[in-house]
């Protein structure tokens, strides 16, 4: 069964509900050598493709030397012009690690060539903002001569499609949601298993026609469907508040026999003001297990059994909303 798309905001994209970011080719083995781990990005990027996901999301942050988005270039130059015109590719200016936490005009358009050049294209879909770390990056942002004004004049050029900010901090969201200036908006961690306060700016969002993509549904790996404490020892974890509450629903949907990534992942493609739901695998066989857990089939009241049970855990952790 193909997998569902949603219209990115007020664009005219329509884009699969999963999408793939993150880690490409990021392969935990130490003796995994560069050409092991470029082998599994372009195969991984394939097994996405042949599965129906339209959506890929990067940066130049992520990994060493800006690894993630080269791989996922190398990913995508290996498909045919046909299948490449049919994807909706996104990456961040802000935080490349020769321009970190510049949101200047020059670094901007910088940036935005090199992603150009590594990506193998002339065009990118959705550009980002990203993770601006207080308000003194924020008003460069969007003040006069910023990151912004460079992305307003690069769209109208037709070198980019959508403007973005992707940042966990709430009132950051709200101001560019309330804008009218940013298409699309990536909030991280804050709608999930472990806590919903992200729940407010996504409605917002949604009533400005703004694109909301949901990034992390398994919590770094917290809700992957492993036991947690794994899912820490391997890849780190949010608080300690957000490892109780993960081993709870652990234990939980172990009892019942159901598969917690799934529970995790279809929780937020239930919420319909959510265009994208971003998850991060390294391999294709982790895309395999991401698009099994969007579509393995749960009973209603499967959700209403959740539902209730989360009620009982008291409180989450604080999130974006408290930065």
């Amino acid at each position: 069964m193909p997998l569902p798309t949603r219209r990115l905001g007020r664009t005219d994209y329509d884009v699969s509900v999963v999408g793939v970011g993150g880690w490409l080719g990021r392969l935990e083995d130490p003796h995994a050598t560069r050409a092991d781990r470029e082998r599994a990005a372009v195969d991984a990027v394939r097994r996405a493709v042949d599965l129906g996901v339209t959506y890929f999301d990067t940066s130049p942050a992520y990994g060493p030397d800006g690894e993630a988005e080269r791989h996922l270039g190398l990913g995508l130059r290996a498909l045919s012009p046909s299948e490449r015109a049919k994807l909706r590719i996104a990456t961040k200016t802000g935080t490349h690690p020769q321009r970190r936490h510049q949101y200047d005009a020059d670094a901007t358009r910088w940036t935005v060539e090199n992603s150009l050049k590594v990506l193998f294209a002339d065009h990118i879909e959705v550009l980002l903002i990203h993770d601006p770390r207080d308000d003194a990056d924020l008003d460069v942002a969007f003040g006069p001569g910023g990151a912004l004004d460079t992305l307003e004049s690069l769209k109208a050029q037709g070198v980019i499609g959508a403007i973005g900010l992707g940042v966990r901090t709430h009132r950051f969201l709200r101001r560019a949601v309330e804008s009218g200036r940013f298409d699309a908006i990536i909030t991280p961690y804050d709608y999930t298993l472990l806590r919903t306060s992200a729940a407010p700016v996504i409605e917002l969002a949604a009533a400005r026609d703004v694109g909301v993509i949901n990034g992390s549904p398994y919590a770094a790996g917290l809700l992957a469907g492993l036991d947690p404490d794994a899912a820490a020892l391997r890849r780190g974890t949010l608080t300690p508040r957000d490892l109780e509450r993960a081993r709870a629903l652990w234990r939980w949907a172990q009892q019942r026999k159901l598969d917690l990534g799934a529970l995790a992942m279809q929780y937020s493609l239930r919420n319909e003001r959510i265009a994208v739901t971003l998850v991060g695998p390294r391999t294709a066989e982790e895309v395999e297990g991401n698009i099994r857990h969007a579509t393995t089939p749960i009973a209603p009241e499967v959700w209403q059994g959740l539902d209730d049970f989360l009620a009982t855990l008291g409180p989450p952790a604080p999130g974006g909303e408290a930065e």
